[in-house]
């Protein structure tokens, strides 16, 4: 009995690594479409021809600039986590530094979105404004999950249930 279970085993075996190579090499987990999302927008607003190449230079310029900021802030949390065992750093500065980054970096979003708006006519740009409304607000309305509506109020005389 033994002798006939070692081939199938050792045939399970073989498959799961041909599968495991396969996922290696073909990394299905990484390949997300983006293109799509880039579009949104000009899909969205209907975009002439014209526009669409004013929005792709707009777009791609964009990209750049919050690609370099990302770097700059990854570059400065490096720092900061480097130091963590040395307590005679000033990490004060490396925060600051952090946040204004941050802050330059909303700014960039905000001037892109704001570039964007100006290439659109006056009917797009109620549009537009509608869909960054949406965006900002987060789609989704009601309680954060997790949250049981059908859960009775507690009772605001009584302190609540221990932990």
């Amino acid at each position: 009995m033994k002798s006939k279970l070692l081939p199938v085993i050792l045939l399970a075996l073989v498959l799961l690594n041909g599968v495991l190579i396969f996922m290696l090499i073909t990394k299905p987990h990484q390949n997300t479409k983006k293109g799509p999302e880039r579009n949104f927008l000009s899909e969205q607003l209907q975009f002439s021809k014209k526009q669409q190449e004013k929005f792709k230079m707009l777009d791609d310029i964009h990209k750049e600039r919050v690609m370099d900021i990302d770097r700059k802030i990854r570059k400065q949390k490096d720092i900061l986590f480097d130091f963590l065992a040395n307590e005679t750093i000033n990490i004060d500065s490396l925060v600051h530094i952090t946040g204004k980054l941050e802050a330059k970096k909303d700014l960039e979003i905000f001037t892109f979105f704001n570039s964007v708006k100006e290439i659109c006519t006056k009917e797009q740009q109620e549009k537009f404004n509608e869909i960054i409304k949406k965006a900002i607000k987060g789609g989704k309305q009601g309680p954060p999950p997790g949250i049981d509506e059908n859960r009775p109020p507690r009772d605001q005389n009584r302190p609540p249930p221990p932990r």
